[in-house]
């Protein structure tokens, strides 16, 4: 009887520690930096956070927007999405078109991949997207974007498809940095041959995973030589230069 309450008290001391540690993981993320929320407050004309639903985003809408073409912005895993404030204002800025950074349930893009179609389904008028996505918001991103017909490009920043794109003629653009320690370039070697035959390449010579975004510096990745302003400076015009392309 002993060993059998004993052996019960285990499982449940190891379910309670399961349950401490999901939460942990769960309730843990990145914060936007001081610069992403300082712009966000600053531009309060042109950048809102809106609802739709239980859904949240910051949509930045230019003057003057060009309203057939926007984007979506997926943000990477465990990043709070404001930290993408500055990357999506810039964006927005010289294309002259709407941004969307979407959010999802405990900063995990995996828990509501379909979150950006419904942003897209919001705006009637635009009849064209691209969407774009760092890290695991670039996987995801790209599985939604697969099956919706008004995706006219996928973008991955350190990040590469999971699907297969192989025959699809969608384009697509890659941006990495060479100091990246986060992204695992095993895989996203062994992913090459899942990008869409219309895609570009293209290298940030001292860049890293964590200056795609504005979070500061993300845990095990490697030391950057370029600023994070240049950095997403760089991504904005690579993105702008691919968009006006089509």
């Amino acid at each position: 009887m002993r060993t059998k309450r004993s052996r019960y008290f285990r499982y449940i001391t190891l379910i309670a520690v399961l349950i401490f540690a999901i939460t942990i993981y769960l309730f843990q993320h990145y914060q936007p930096a001081i610069e992403a929320t300082v712009l966000i407050d600053r531009q309060s004309d042109m950048t809102v956070e809106e609802k739709l639903g239980f859904k949240k985003a910051l949509v930045i809408t230019p003057e003057g927007v060009d309203e057939s073409v926007g984007w979506i912005i997926y943000p990477g895993g465990k990043v709070d999405y404001r930290a993408y404030a500055v990357l999506g204002y810039q964006l927005a800025q010289k294309s002259g078109q709407r941004v969307i950074i979407v959010s999802f349930p405990f900063h995990l893009a995996v828990l509501d991949i379909n979150a950006g179609k419904a942003w897209m389904d919001n705006y009637e008028n635009t009849d064209q997207w691209y969407v774009i996505g760092h890290s695991l918001g670039g996987v995801m991103g790209a599985q939604m974007a697969k099956s919706q017909e008004k995706v006219i490009g996928i973008g991955f920043l350190a990040a590469y498809p999971s699907s297969d794109f192989s025959d699809s003629d969608i384009r697509m653009i890659s941006i990495r940095g060479s100091s990246d320690k986060i992204l695992n370039l095993a895989a996203f070697a062994d992913a090459q041959d899942k990008f869409s035959p219309y895609t570009e390449f293209y290298v940030i010579s001292g860049g890293n995973h964590s200056q795609f975004g504005s979070y500061g510096f993300q845990k095990d990745d490697g030391m950057a030589t370029v600023t994070k302003e240049n950095q997403i400076k760089t991504v904005v015009d690579f993105l702008v230069l691919w968009g006006s392309e089509k």
